[in-house]
């Protein structure tokens, strides 16, 4: 699946996700808040009608034309305009009763029902003087009234004054503010819903288009290919602070993550000069740890480094691999020497036939026939390992081109499979130092002696390479710095690498390596293996 395929699978549900748990979370929320909003404002309307109806009641039971009017019995015409007056001007208030203490009505919000009696059956207690509030049905309907008792100048209770609200009033107050909170809560879900929808928005452009899930996935997928690389990859922040590392580089720098990570890098290892190695730009680095080659890539976006990725290598690994390209090289340079000799002799017995000498031929062919026996047989006898016997063939035939004669000793001995080099280091070691033997000799003047002679045997003890020809020998200036790697005395590219392989190996093998040398007579490498290897089958 496409990297644009995934995107559009994760969005939806990342999208719909925070939607909805947002818009869950803000529902709740303003929930709760209007509920609370509403239960108080609810309260307080019913708290103000009360505290009018009771103000009103009061107000009236204390004046002296209410009391007036009960001690005669009746309310006169301009009572009755007050309180019509009264009943339509105050807020909330929809009847006023005044009766007398046989609760019959002198005065009511209805004219036709004044002198009758007083509907309810609460007003008891008003007429035993206490001041309350009742809910009762009366000639109007269901009602919220305030009792106030109306009394004389002798504090005797001569009536009663009732100021009520009906119940519809109040639910048609109550729905009034249930429908203004609605409306609040409607247009709160859409900002709530608007909001949300810009949060995912901002959560998906910050997360690139992928679902947490992709990026978990993601994550430890890549988490796992890194763990799995041999070479060790180790992440850096602008500050060369280590941000990440995989296992190799765990192994490698000698640490768990857990002590790496949040770190300096500079303080787990550096450049050869001492140097960060974050100041180098693409190139190979050989660092101070024991065994490691690293290469340093910048991370930079608009022309500004935000960091580097260090990758590590195993230079001993790196070796290994050379060698064994280096022991191919040799093995197909003997072939194509072998090859080219072959050719060539069959091209002069084909010109003797054609030009009908046939004994010249048969003289020809016993002559290649005893050169052979002389140079083949005793490597075969000797050398039972068949790479390293194709080797030195090889080796021999180009030094016979060379006008080299090269010479394998009487008490060389190499099993098949030797107890202490595998057949890479095998063909390593010897194929390089032979080819210096032969270089050195070559470069020496026509008429003196041209010869390299090759020791290999091998017991139950150690295995000893010897080397030693007639060459242009080696100073102690060259002898300081023949195993390092790129040093040669040669030009050309490719060069320094042998002698620096064959080093690689004596150290590895815990072997010894002897050096005797004569500059203008000749140079002796002497190499002894005494620790066995632990697989012999290669």
């Amino acid at each position: 699946m496409s990297q644009k395929s995934r995107k559009q699978g994760g969005i939806p549900s990342l999208f719909l996700r925070m939607l909805l748990w947002s818009t869950l979370l803000w529902v709740l929320l303003l929930g709760i808040t209007l509920g609370l909003t509403l239960h108080f404002s609810l309260s307080t309307l019913e708290e103000e009608i009360e505290g009018n109806l009771i103000s009103t009641s009061s107000s009236l039971a204390q004046s002296d034309m209410v009391r007036r009017a009960l001690q005669e019995g009746y309310c006169s015409e301009e009572m009755i305009d007050y309180l019509d007056l009264l009943v339509q001007q105050t807020q909330d208030l929809d009847i006023i009763t005044i009766a007398n203490t046989d609760s019959i009505r002198l005065y009511h919000v209805v004219h036709s029902r004044i002198g009758q009696r007083f509907v309810g059956g609460d007003e008891g207690p008003a007429l035993e003087g206490e001041s309350y509030l009742s809910d009762a049905v009366g000639t109007l309907g269901y009602q919220h009234r305030s009792f106030t008792p109306v009394l004389d100048e002798t504090g005797q209770v001569i009536g009663f004054v009732v100021t009520s609200t009906t119940m519809d009033r109040l639910d048609t107050l109550r729905g009034e503010i249930v429908q203004i909170y609605l409306h609040l809560a409607i247009l709160l879900m859409l900002v709530t819903l608007t909001l949300s929808a810009a949060l995912s928005l901002l959560i998906r452009q910050g997360l690139h288009g992928f679902s947490p899930e992709q990026l978990i996935r993601n994550y430890l997928t890549q988490n796992e290919l890194l763990n799995n690389l041999e070479e060790g990859v180790v992440s850096t922040d602008r500050q060369g602070v280590i941000r990440m590392v995989n296992q190799a580089a765990e192994e490698m720098l000698g640490h768990q993550a857990q002590l790496l990570e949040g770190r300096p890098l500079d303080r787990f290892i550096s450049g050869k000069d001492g140097g960060s190695l974050l100041e180098r730009t693409g190139e190979t680095l050989t660092t101070s740890h024991p065994n490691v080659l690293s290469t340093c890539i910048p991370l930079e976006k608009n022309g500004t480094r935000n960091g580097s990725i260090l990758i590590l290598r195993d230079k001993s690994e790196t070796m290994r691999e050379a060698e064994q390209l280096n022991g191919t090289r040799h093995i197909i340079s003997a072939l194509r020497a072998n090859s080219h000799e072959f050719m060539n002799k069959l091209h002069v017995i084909s010109g003797l036939l054609q030009m009908n000498k046939a004994e010249e031929a048969l003289s020809y062919i016993g002559t290649v026939s005893a050169l052979q026996s002389q140079t083949i047989d005793p490597i075969l006898q000797r050398i039972y390992n068949p790479n390293v016997a194709a080797l030195l063939l090889g080796k021999e035939t180009n030094a016979r081109e060379m006008d080299i004669q090269l010479t394998l000793l009487n008490n060389s001995y190499l099993p098949q499979h030797s107890r202490f080099l595998s057949t890479a280091d095998l063909i390593t070691v010897v194929g390089n130092l032979l080819e210096n033997a032969m270089e050195a000799v070559n470069v020496q003047h026509q008429g003196s002696l041209r010869s390299v002679v090759l020791q290999i045997t091998e017991d139950e003890g150690c295995l000893v390479i010897m080397v030693t020809d007639t060459g242009s020998g080696i100073t102690p200036q060259v002898m300081e710095h023949m195993y390092e790697s790129g040093f040669s005395t040669k030009a050309g590219d490719g060069r320094g690498v042998g002698m620096s392989l064959i080093q690689g190996i004596v150290t590895r093998c815990d072997a010894g390596i002897e050096v005797d040398s004569e500059p203008g007579s000749g140079t002796t490498f002497t190499l002894i293996f005494s620790t066995p290897r632990e697989d012999r089958r290669k």
